[in-house]
């Protein structure tokens, strides 16, 4: 069973109840955290959101329109690496799993508009050129009806506005189909270049970009959800590829949350506890109204990541 979030009125009467009974005041904090904050803050976050739905009905569903307009030689093809494998929000009539060679899938590119604000960017995908014989990227090409293309591509461009640029090359089915003649189809897709403002730059260590990640939020949700969408896509869409860069950060990022995030939430939370029976005036009520306060931006979404965000920077600086 969820806890119930205390009201305003109970926080007030638990601060005068304490005070009554003259207990230390250096004990309150720590009190009001397990008394109010523990419990609803304990639940585990998301690991992996990515639709099995969607997943499961990839081969069977290949439009996401009930009536397709029909495909004609004008149509184009997307290329979707990131969150377009599992996030295809435009009119498609056709998609197929494949690759595209001569690329590496990173983390390198900041999101201040999606997973992360841009005083606490997130951590999106990106392409780096790699071995053209060697290194390849899996990903979803979609089918745009001609009728609709001008209107899905302003769409992207919207989307992928922080820092993503258009280009053009070949992809390649997975598995192989044996209606296909073996010709790659000509795709677009969005890649974002060492020359955007957004680009993370050489902070490319696996343990950094997974804190990052860790600790990121945005309005599209927590950069974490990212990251385990876009491997649950690749585990079911693409069994037995490796993807060495991706499986890393899951590994990082888990350990993170497994092991730093519980004592992490606490120490962060008693900070904030303490400052607000500190600052403003005195008064019960106002003291009740500040924790009530932090109660609801902690429990809203990428309150966690802020809280989390907060306690790393003042580890590092202490």
């Amino acid at each position: 069973m969820e806890a119930t979030p205390p009201t305003p009125s109970q926080m007030l009467a638990y601060l005068e109840e304490f005070r009554r009974t003259g207990a230390a005041s250096d004990q309150l904090p720590n009190d009001i955290y397990r008394n109010f904050f523990a419990e609803i803050l304990a639940k585990k976050t998301l690991t992996s959101a990515a639709s099995n739905s969607l997943l499961e009905s990839f081969d069977a569903v290949a439009s996401n329109q009930e009536v397709p307009p029909s495909p004609t030689d004008e149509d184009v093809w997307i290329f979707g690496y990131g969150s377009l494998v599992w996030k295809a929000d435009f009119p498609y009539i056709d998609r197929r799993r494949g690759f595209v060679w001569g690329f590496k899938r990173r983390f390198y590119q900041h999101s201040i508009d999606h997973r992360g604000i841009p005083e606490r960017p997130g951590r999106v995908v990106t392409l780096l050129p790699g071995d053209p014989s060697q290194d390849r990227v899996y990903g979803v090409a979609y089918r745009i009806a001609a009728s609709q293309k001008g209107a899905v591509l302003d769409h992207l461009d919207y989307r992928e506005k922080n820092g993503y640029e258009r280009c053009s090359l070949h992809f390649h089915e997975y598995p192989k189909t044996s209606s296909a003649d073996g010709e790659p189809i000509q795709v677009i897709m969005y890649v974002a270049t060492q020359a955007n403002d957004s680009y993370a730059g050489d902070v490319w260590q696996v343990p950094c970009i997974a804190r990052q990640i860790f600790s990121s939020a945005g309005p599209s949700g927590p950069n974490r959800e990212y990251l385990f969408n876009l491997a649950t896509a690749m585990e079911k869409l693409f069994p037995g590829a490796v993807d060495d860069h991706l499986g890393e950060l899951v590994a990082s990022v888990r350990r993170f949350i497994d092991e730093d995030e519980p004592h992490l939430l606490e120490g962060a939370l008693l900070q904030e506890i303490s400052v607000a029976l500190q600052e403003g005036e005195p008064s019960h009520q106002d003291q009740a109204e500040r924790l009530q306060k932090l109660l609801e931006r902690s429990q809203q979404p990428g309150g966690r990541e802020w809280l989390l965000h907060g306690q790393l920077m003042r580890k590092n600086e202490a």
